[in-house]
C-alpha cells in the first residue's frame, strides 16, 4: 500500500512550523527559487481585488496557513518521485528550522494556492487565423509558471479551486 502524506507526516511527528518551511523550500526548489517579492507581484496581478485582505487573513490564522500549505503539498504528493522529495525536504526543514518571517510563509502558501487555482498558467493567448483554403483556425498559446508539476495536476483534478474565504 502506498503511504499517504498524512501517514508520513504523522509518523515523522511533523509540527506546523516544519510544514510551513517544507512548503517554502518545496516551492523554491520546484519554481527556480522565486523571491517573495516576485511571488507577491504575481499574486497582486492575478489573485484579485481581495489579495491584500486574503494575505493578511492567511498570515493571521496559523491553522488556515498550515492547511493551505498542506493542500499544496498534498497536490504534489501524488506526482511521481515527489513523496520522496517532500519527505527529504521536510526532514531537512525539521533539522534546521530557520527563523523565517510569517509573511514569507504566507506569501509562499498563497502563491501555492494561486497556482492551484490557475493550474500554473501565467498567461494564455488565443488567436484566430485564416488558412489558405479559406477556413479558420484557432490557436492557443499557454505559458506555465511551473512545468505542469504537481500543482497543475491537482488543479486539473479539483477543477476550480478558489482562494481562501
Amino acid at each position: 500500500m502506498t503511504r499517504t502524506l498524512t501517514s508520513a507526516l504523522a509518523e515523522r511527528e511533523v509540527d506546523p512550523d516544519t510544514v510551513h518551511h517544507t512548503l517554502r523550500y518545496y516551492l523554491s526548489e520546484r519554481l527556480d527559487d522565486p523571491t517573495t517579492e516576485e511571488m507577491r507581484a504575481e499574486l497582486a496581478r492575478g489573485w484579485g481585488p481581495d489579495f491584500a485582505a486574503d494575505l493578511d487573513r492567511l498570515a493571521a490564522d496559523p491553522l488556515l496557513l498550515e492547511n493551505a500549505a498542506l493542500l499544496v503539498l498534498s497536490g504534489a504528493w501524488d506526482e511521481p518521485d515527489q513523496p520522496e522529495r517532500i519527505l527529504q525536504i521536510a526532514a531537512d526543514a525539521k533539522a534546521k528550522l530557520p527563523v523565517i518571517e510569517i509573511g514569507i510563509i504566507s506569501v509562499a502558501a498563497m502563491y501555492g494556492l494561486y497556482l492551484l487555482r490557475t493550474g500554473g498558467i501565467k498567461r494564455s493567448r488565443r488567436t484566430t487565423i485564416r488558412r489558405g483554403d479559406g477556413s479558420f483556425e484557432e490557436r492557443e498559446t499557454v505559458d506555465y509558471a511551473d512545468p505542469l508539476g504537481p500543482i497543475a495536476a491537482l488543479a486539473r483534478f479539483l477543477g476550480r479551486v478558489q482562494p481562501p474565504p
